[in-house]
């Protein structure tokens, strides 16, 4: 299941194969699907729903965040391009510290976190308000759904 950066070489594809596909052919198809990004092999086609509810659906997960924190920022008196600006440029950042290191995400949201500041106020907020958990909520919906449209519902 490819998402939608797969089309700029950053997607993310989870693929299974039958017993009847060779070492080399399966080879042959993980290097076709690298070009269009990273490549999980699942053992379990189940597994693919999974990935759909994560990598297929998680840009608009994604976006949808960003488009908040958009909106935060026009609220907060930016001009839309550099709302846009400081939110992309804040995810793009983030994400190129997370993949070039080894520490989690908890790591790295300590390392951001300064006790009274204003980190903590917002991540105090998102607790409280349950956002953590409503996100793992809304990907098992999607999983629920993946199963269903797998199924032809």
């Amino acid at each position: 299941m490819p998402n939608l950066p797969a089309q700029i070489g950053m997607g993310m594809t989870a693929f299974t194969s039958s017993d009847d596909v060779t070492r080399i052919e399966l080879v042959m198809v993980q290097n076709l699907l690298n070009t269009t990004g990273k490549t999980v092999y699942v053992e379990n086609e189940s597994a693919i729903d999974a990935a759909t509810a994560i990598s297929g659906s998680g840009p608009a997960y994604v976006w949808y965040f960003m488009n908040a924190l958009i909106q935060a920022a026009s609220n907060m008196g930016f001009n839309p391009s550099e709302a846009e600006l400081l939110v992309s440029q804040t995810f793009r950042g983030a994400i190129d510290l997370y993949s070039k290191s080894n520490l989690s995400c908890e790591e790295w949201i300590d390392k951001v976190c300064s006790r009274g500041g204003t980190t903590e106020a917002a991540l105090h907020t998102y607790r409280e308000n349950a956002v953590h958990q409503d996100i793992i909520t809304g990907a098992v919906a999607a999983l629920h759904r993946a199963v269903e449209l797998g199924k032809g519902g």
